[in-house]
């Protein structure tokens, strides 16, 4: 049986309150929300395929307070039209335009005509980025019509079309590579205030420190020498944000064994063959350092995730 267009409403804002943590649909210009949603989940990172009619979506306050979510969000527009808007803030976005925006704070989306979006979840801390570099990235829209932009939306747009045919290690993969991709695109600099020019440099360090994570000897010379910058002024790139080099990589590095004792194509791999592929030597430091960011050892994780 067909349902009418009242039901169809109230069945799309139950999907999107179930897909986006109570996000909910009101009316815009007297029409009534509705709307379709598929989405592919890759570990930590959600990656959403939305179409609708005009509307408002809207997280409230109330939301927010019945639970803290530590997620970051884009929304990518590929059709239609829209407006971000959370404090202060208001970011239109035309097709080809994305937006961040931050789900631990109410927020409201005013989506214009037929739209289509992809849109990215993921937490906060994946990109490597200080809150004081977020708050910045959220003032404007990026814009994806070329260069490291153009490939980032095209790795969310396939990736949504072709969900159906990942295999079952494709999800880790993938997520690192959306994640990568993404980083990549908000450090390029499009779209940031003039007073930011120093995130696009720190990103390109993070850029060399990702690519030689698998060297135990990575220091401060060595990624001040290849990319030409006293190390002082390496220091102070993340100083300014209030952290340091060593955490960094002490950070990208736990999250890369994270990411591949999760992964089931690498289940018969040792954690010390894992933790030595990131430059990783001390097992002891190892187990204690992944306790304290994850509450669980090295072990344990891998114990939870093959059920033994």
């Amino acid at each position: 049986m067909l349902m009418g267009r009242s039901s169809q409403a109230d069945a799309w804002s139950y999907e999107l309150a179930g897909a986006f943590a109570g996000l909910y649909a009101e009316r815009q210009d007297g029409l009534l929300p509705l709307g379709t949603l598929d989405a592919v989940q890759l570990g930590d990172v959600g990656i959403y395929d939305v179409r609708g009619t005009t509307q408002i979506v809207r997280r409230t306050s109330r939301t927010v307070r019945t639970g803290t979510v530590e997620l970051l969000k884009i929304c990518l527009i590929e059709r239609g039209g829209a407006l971000v808007e959370q404090g202060r803030r208001r970011v239109p976005l035309e097709v080809g335009d994305f937006a961040l925006y931050d789900l631990r704070r109410p927020y409201q989306l005013t989506m214009r005509g037929a739209f289509r979006c992809a849109v990215m979840t993921f937490p906060r801390q994946a990109l490597g980025l200080p809150d004081s570099a977020l708050e910045a990235m959220m003032e404007r829209p990026f814009i994806t019509g070329s260069g490291v932009g153009q490939v980032f939306a095209s790795c969310l747009r396939s990736t949504l079309d072709q969900r159906e045919e990942l295999s079952d290690g494709s999800p880790v993969r993938l997520r690192e590579a959306a994640v990568a991709l993404l980083a990549a695109t908000l450090g390029s600099g499009a779209g940031l205030p003039a007073g930011h020019a120093n995130l696009a440099l720190r990103e390109r360090v993070l850029d060399h420190v990702r690519v030689h994570l698998p060297d135990p000897h990575l220091s401060p010379a060595a990624v001040a020498v290849a990319l030409h910058m006293s190390p002082r002024s390496l220091h102070r790139l993340f100083e300014d944000s209030g952290e340091t080099f060593g955490g960094t990589v002490r950070k990208l590095r736990l999250e890369a064994v994270r990411r591949d004792l999760t992964d089931p194509l690498l289940a018969g791999r040792s954690i010390a063959a894992v933790a030595a592929r990131w430059g990783i030597t001390d097992q002891p430091w190892l187990s204690r350092a992944f306790r304290a960011e994850y509450g669980v050892t090295p072990s344990g994780l891998r114990r939870r995730m093959t059920g033994s």
